[in-house]
Protein backbone atom coordinates (compact mmCIF):
# COMPACT_ATOMS: atom_id res chain seq x y z
CA UNK A 1 0.00 0.00 0.00
CA UNK A 2 1.29 3.26 -1.13
CA UNK A 3 1.89 5.84 2.14
CA UNK A 4 -0.61 7.93 0.31
CA UNK A 5 -3.25 5.62 0.72
CA UNK A 6 -2.40 4.86 4.51
CA UNK A 7 -3.80 8.49 5.20
CA UNK A 8 -6.78 8.02 3.42
CA UNK A 9 -9.02 5.62 5.36
CA UNK A 10 -11.37 4.65 2.41
CA UNK A 11 -8.40 5.03 -0.11
CA UNK A 12 -6.95 2.36 2.75
CA UNK A 13 -10.10 -0.02 2.40
CA UNK A 14 -10.71 0.11 -1.33
CA UNK A 15 -7.14 -1.17 -1.92
CA UNK A 16 -7.12 -3.78 0.65
CA UNK A 17 -10.26 -5.01 -0.05
CA UNK A 18 -9.48 -8.18 -3.06
CA UNK A 19 -10.83 -7.11 -6.62
CA UNK A 20 -14.18 -7.52 -6.62
CA UNK A 21 -13.98 -9.46 -10.07
CA UNK A 22 -11.29 -11.55 -9.17
CA UNK A 23 -12.98 -13.12 -6.43
CA UNK A 24 -16.78 -13.10 -7.32
CA UNK A 25 -17.39 -13.88 -11.39
CA UNK A 26 -17.12 -17.04 -12.89
CA UNK A 27 -16.70 -18.61 -9.20
CA UNK A 28 -20.44 -18.68 -7.96
CA UNK A 29 -21.40 -18.74 -4.81
CA UNK A 30 -17.75 -20.31 -3.65
CA UNK A 31 -15.81 -17.14 -4.84
CA UNK A 32 -18.66 -15.42 -2.97
CA UNK A 33 -17.51 -17.31 0.29
CA UNK A 34 -14.02 -16.24 -0.30
CA UNK A 35 -15.09 -12.88 -1.25
CA UNK A 36 -16.70 -12.85 2.27
CA UNK A 37 -13.82 -14.76 4.49
CA UNK A 38 -11.49 -11.78 2.55
CA UNK A 39 -13.25 -8.76 2.70
CA UNK A 40 -14.56 -9.47 6.40
CA UNK A 41 -11.05 -9.18 7.92
CA UNK A 42 -10.72 -6.05 5.97
CA UNK A 43 -13.80 -4.90 7.04
CA UNK A 44 -13.12 -5.90 10.84
CA UNK A 45 -10.03 -4.25 10.40
CA UNK A 46 -11.06 -0.84 9.31
CA UNK A 47 -14.42 -0.10 9.63
CA UNK A 48 -13.63 1.79 13.03
CA UNK A 49 -11.20 4.02 11.83
CA UNK A 50 -13.76 4.96 8.81
CA UNK A 51 -17.29 4.68 10.81
CA UNK A 52 -17.21 8.56 11.45
CA UNK A 53 -16.92 9.05 7.37
CA UNK A 54 -19.27 6.44 6.46
CA UNK A 55 -21.63 7.74 9.06
CA UNK A 56 -21.88 11.68 7.93
CA UNK A 57 -21.15 11.54 4.53
CA UNK A 58 -24.13 11.16 2.02
CA UNK A 59 -22.11 10.05 -0.72
CA UNK A 60 -20.35 7.29 0.42
CA UNK A 61 -22.91 3.80 -0.97
CA UNK A 62 -23.18 0.71 -0.62
CA UNK A 63 -26.06 0.12 -2.24
CA UNK A 64 -26.12 -1.29 -6.21
CA UNK A 65 -27.36 1.81 -7.64
CA UNK A 66 -26.89 4.47 -4.66
CA UNK A 67 -30.14 3.86 -3.13
CA UNK A 68 -29.16 4.58 0.59
CA UNK A 69 -27.86 7.91 -0.54
CA UNK A 70 -30.65 9.31 -2.05
CA UNK A 71 -32.17 7.91 1.84
CA UNK A 72 -29.54 10.19 3.41
CA UNK A 73 -31.65 13.24 1.92
CA UNK A 74 -34.25 11.82 4.41
CA UNK A 75 -32.60 13.08 7.54
CA UNK A 76 -31.89 9.42 9.50
CA UNK A 77 -31.00 10.00 13.61
CA UNK A 78 -28.32 7.71 14.73
CA UNK A 79 -30.87 4.93 15.45
CA UNK A 80 -33.68 3.73 13.56
CA UNK A 81 -34.81 -0.35 12.56
CA UNK A 82 -35.19 -1.76 9.25
CA UNK A 83 -36.22 -5.02 7.63
CA UNK A 84 -34.34 -6.30 4.40
CA UNK A 85 -36.26 -8.72 2.12
CA UNK A 86 -33.51 -10.18 0.30
CA UNK A 87 -30.45 -8.84 1.44
CA UNK A 88 -28.08 -10.89 -0.42
CA UNK A 89 -24.77 -9.93 1.31
CA UNK A 90 -24.04 -7.70 4.41
CA UNK A 91 -22.53 -4.90 2.41
CA UNK A 92 -22.18 -5.38 -0.84
CA UNK A 93 -25.09 -3.93 -3.30
CA UNK A 94 -26.83 -3.50 0.25
CA UNK A 95 -29.64 -1.10 0.91
CA UNK A 96 -29.26 -1.36 4.44
CA UNK A 97 -25.17 -1.42 5.58
CA UNK A 98 -25.07 2.22 5.39
CA UNK A 99 -27.50 2.89 8.23
CA UNK A 100 -26.11 -0.10 10.03
CA UNK A 101 -23.11 1.78 10.58
CA UNK A 102 -25.24 4.95 11.43
CA UNK A 103 -25.88 2.73 14.39
CA UNK A 104 -29.53 1.58 13.22
CA UNK A 105 -30.35 -2.32 13.29
CA UNK A 106 -32.99 -4.69 12.43
CA UNK A 107 -33.80 -8.16 10.48
CA UNK A 108 -32.38 -9.40 7.59
CA UNK A 109 -33.65 -12.09 5.35
CA UNK A 110 -31.86 -13.94 2.89
CA UNK A 111 -32.47 -17.42 1.41
CA UNK A 112 -28.58 -18.14 0.48
CA UNK A 113 -27.25 -20.25 3.22
CA UNK A 114 -23.84 -19.75 1.79
CA UNK A 115 -24.04 -16.08 3.00
CA UNK A 116 -25.51 -16.59 6.78
CA UNK A 117 -22.61 -16.73 8.71
CA UNK A 118 -21.04 -13.25 6.77
CA UNK A 119 -24.39 -11.79 7.90
CA UNK A 120 -23.81 -13.02 11.59
CA UNK A 121 -20.41 -11.88 11.66
CA UNK A 122 -19.97 -8.28 10.28
CA UNK A 123 -23.42 -7.48 11.29
CA UNK A 124 -24.09 -8.90 15.22
CA UNK A 125 -26.86 -6.55 16.09
CA UNK A 126 -29.18 -7.57 13.82
CA UNK A 127 -31.35 -10.69 13.34
CA UNK A 128 -30.44 -12.80 10.52
CA UNK A 129 -33.60 -15.28 9.08
CA UNK A 130 -32.25 -17.76 6.36
CA UNK A 131 -35.64 -18.42 4.92
CA UNK A 132 -38.16 -17.00 1.91
CA UNK A 133 -41.25 -14.78 2.14
CA UNK A 134 -44.36 -15.77 0.32
CA UNK A 135 -47.92 -15.74 -0.01
CA UNK A 136 -48.50 -18.59 2.71
CA UNK A 137 -46.02 -20.76 4.91
CA UNK A 138 -44.80 -23.06 2.73
CA UNK A 139 -41.32 -24.73 1.36
CA UNK A 140 -40.99 -23.60 -2.52
CA UNK A 141 -37.63 -24.21 -4.78
CA UNK A 142 -35.27 -21.63 -4.71
CA UNK A 143 -32.97 -21.60 -7.65
CA UNK A 144 -29.58 -21.34 -7.47
CA UNK A 145 -27.36 -19.86 -10.34
CA UNK A 146 -23.26 -19.27 -10.59
CA UNK A 147 -23.86 -15.45 -9.92
CA UNK A 148 -25.67 -15.68 -6.71
CA UNK A 149 -27.42 -12.03 -7.48
CA UNK A 150 -29.48 -14.21 -9.68
CA UNK A 151 -31.03 -16.41 -6.94
CA UNK A 152 -34.82 -16.68 -7.62
CA UNK A 153 -37.98 -19.00 -6.09
CA UNK A 154 -39.73 -17.85 -9.55
CA UNK A 155 -39.55 -20.64 -12.00
CA UNK A 156 -40.81 -18.87 -14.99
CA UNK A 157 -37.94 -15.89 -14.09
CA UNK A 158 -35.40 -18.88 -14.62
CA UNK A 159 -35.32 -19.08 -18.88
CA UNK A 160 -34.45 -15.39 -18.96
CA UNK A 161 -31.15 -15.84 -16.37
CA UNK A 162 -28.11 -16.51 -18.74
CA UNK A 163 -26.16 -17.55 -15.34
CA UNK A 164 -25.14 -21.38 -15.03
CA UNK A 165 -27.57 -23.11 -12.80
CA UNK A 166 -26.06 -24.19 -9.67
CA UNK A 167 -28.48 -26.14 -7.64
CA UNK A 168 -32.20 -26.71 -6.50
CA UNK A 169 -33.72 -26.51 -3.21
CA UNK A 170 -36.67 -26.27 -0.75
CA UNK A 171 -36.37 -23.55 1.63
CA UNK A 172 -38.90 -22.51 4.21
CA UNK A 173 -41.00 -19.56 3.48
CA UNK A 174 -43.70 -17.47 5.69
CA UNK A 175 -45.50 -14.58 5.00
CA UNK A 176 -43.85 -11.27 5.73
CA UNK A 177 -46.82 -10.54 8.11
CA UNK A 178 -45.34 -13.57 10.16
CA UNK A 179 -41.40 -12.07 9.99
CA UNK A 180 -42.94 -8.37 11.53
CA UNK A 181 -45.59 -10.16 14.15
CA UNK A 182 -42.51 -12.19 15.76
CA UNK A 183 -39.71 -9.22 15.23
CA UNK A 184 -41.35 -5.69 14.93
CA UNK A 185 -44.49 -5.81 17.43
CA UNK A 186 -43.56 -2.35 19.20
CA UNK A 187 -41.29 -1.60 17.00
CA UNK A 188 -41.29 1.40 14.16
CA UNK A 189 -40.12 0.42 11.02
CA UNK A 190 -38.33 3.09 9.62
CA UNK A 191 -37.14 1.23 6.25
CA UNK A 192 -37.89 -1.74 4.58
CA UNK A 193 -36.09 -2.82 1.37
CA UNK A 194 -37.93 -5.63 -0.62
CA UNK A 195 -35.36 -6.69 -3.58
CA UNK A 196 -36.65 -10.34 -4.16
CA UNK A 197 -36.26 -11.13 -8.18
CA UNK A 198 -39.11 -10.58 -9.65
CA UNK A 199 -41.37 -11.86 -6.89
CA UNK A 200 -41.21 -8.50 -5.37
CA UNK A 201 -44.93 -7.63 -5.09
CA UNK A 202 -45.58 -10.61 -3.89
CA UNK A 203 -43.54 -10.18 -1.23
CA UNK A 204 -45.03 -6.72 -0.25
CA UNK A 205 -48.40 -7.92 -0.39
CA UNK A 206 -47.78 -10.87 2.11
CA UNK A 207 -47.54 -7.42 4.89
CA UNK A 208 -50.51 -6.43 6.33
CA UNK A 209 -50.47 -2.64 5.80
CA UNK A 210 -53.13 -2.05 8.01
CA UNK A 211 -51.63 -2.90 11.16
CA UNK A 212 -48.03 -2.59 9.75
CA UNK A 213 -46.53 0.85 7.83
CA UNK A 214 -42.91 1.24 7.15
CA UNK A 215 -41.85 4.88 6.71
CA UNK A 216 -40.10 4.44 3.74
CA UNK A 217 -39.57 1.61 1.13
CA UNK A 218 -37.43 0.53 -1.43
CA UNK A 219 -38.53 -1.87 -3.69
CA UNK A 220 -37.34 -3.55 -6.59
CA UNK A 221 -39.47 -2.76 -10.02
CA UNK A 222 -38.98 -4.18 -13.39
CA UNK A 223 -42.54 -3.10 -14.71
CA UNK A 224 -41.76 0.45 -13.73
CA UNK A 225 -38.36 0.68 -15.22
CA UNK A 226 -39.82 -0.68 -18.50
CA UNK A 227 -42.02 2.14 -18.80
CA UNK A 228 -39.21 4.49 -18.11
CA UNK A 229 -39.70 8.03 -18.20
CA UNK A 230 -42.76 8.14 -20.38
CA UNK A 231 -45.37 9.92 -18.23
CA UNK A 232 -48.21 8.59 -20.32
CA UNK A 233 -47.75 4.98 -19.51
CA UNK A 234 -50.02 3.46 -16.97
CA UNK A 235 -48.60 2.76 -13.15
CA UNK A 236 -47.67 -0.74 -12.99
CA UNK A 237 -48.72 -2.77 -10.50
CA UNK A 238 -46.45 -2.31 -7.39
CA UNK A 239 -46.76 1.39 -7.95
CA UNK A 240 -50.38 1.38 -7.35
CA UNK A 241 -50.18 -1.24 -4.88
CA UNK A 242 -48.58 1.93 -2.73
CA UNK A 243 -50.49 4.15 -3.93
CA UNK A 244 -53.18 2.74 -2.62
CA UNK A 245 -52.34 2.41 0.87
CA UNK A 246 -50.67 6.35 0.66
CA UNK A 247 -47.72 5.58 -0.15
CA UNK A 248 -45.89 8.49 -2.47
CA UNK A 249 -43.49 7.86 -4.79
CA UNK A 250 -39.98 9.82 -3.53
CA UNK A 251 -37.85 8.55 -6.36
CA UNK A 252 -36.87 5.73 -9.21
CA UNK A 253 -33.38 4.55 -9.18
CA UNK A 254 -32.75 2.44 -12.09
CA UNK A 255 -34.94 -1.05 -11.31
CA UNK A 256 -35.89 0.38 -7.73
CA UNK A 257 -38.57 3.10 -6.78
CA UNK A 258 -38.50 4.66 -3.33
CA UNK A 259 -42.09 5.39 -1.47
CA UNK A 260 -42.83 7.50 2.08
CA UNK A 261 -45.64 6.84 4.07
CA UNK A 262 -47.12 10.35 3.21
CA UNK A 263 -48.14 10.19 6.91
CA UNK A 264 -45.07 10.01 8.28
CA UNK A 265 -44.60 13.28 7.82
CA UNK A 266 -46.68 14.29 10.73
CA UNK A 267 -44.31 12.49 13.36
CA UNK A 268 -42.55 15.27 14.50
CA UNK A 269 -39.70 15.69 16.79
CA UNK A 270 -38.50 12.14 16.35
CA UNK A 271 -34.99 11.53 17.55
CA UNK A 272 -34.79 7.66 15.93
CA UNK A 273 -35.69 6.85 11.69
CA UNK A 274 -35.96 9.52 9.66
CA UNK A 275 -36.99 12.89 9.97
CA UNK A 276 -39.15 13.47 6.88
CA UNK A 277 -40.83 16.80 8.10
CA UNK A 278 -37.32 18.22 7.85
CA UNK A 279 -36.01 16.74 4.59
CA UNK A 280 -36.44 17.97 1.64
CA UNK A 281 -39.17 15.59 0.79
CA UNK A 282 -41.57 17.47 3.16
CA UNK A 283 -43.34 19.08 0.19
CA UNK A 284 -44.83 15.98 -0.82
CA UNK A 285 -46.61 16.57 2.50
CA UNK A 286 -47.77 19.67 1.64
CA UNK A 287 -49.33 18.68 -1.79
CA UNK A 288 -50.67 15.57 0.15
CA UNK A 289 -52.54 17.72 2.36
CA UNK A 290 -53.61 20.62 -0.11
CA UNK A 291 -55.06 17.44 -2.47
CA UNK A 292 -56.91 16.44 0.76
CA UNK A 293 -58.15 19.36 1.09
CA UNK A 294 -59.43 19.94 -2.50
CA UNK A 295 -61.48 16.15 -1.89
CA UNK A 296 -62.89 17.08 1.25
CA UNK A 297 -64.45 20.38 -1.01
CA UNK A 298 -65.92 18.35 -3.50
Amino acid sequence: MRSNDARHPLRAVRVAWPPRERLWRGKGNAGLGLFNKLSGVALRESVQSIRPILSRSRSVSFSQYGEDVLLYHMRPQNEGFYVDVGAFHPHLDSNTYKFYLKGWHGVTIEPNPDIAAAFNSLRPRDTHLTKGIAAAASHLTYYRFEDAHRNTFDADFVPHISSPRRAEVEVACVPLSAVFDEYCVGKQVDLISIDCENRDLEVAASLDWSRYRPTVVVIEDFEQFDSGANAAAPPGAIRSFFASRDYALAAQVIFSSIYVDRYGFAATGRNTGFRLDQSQLSGLAIRHASKSRLQQAR
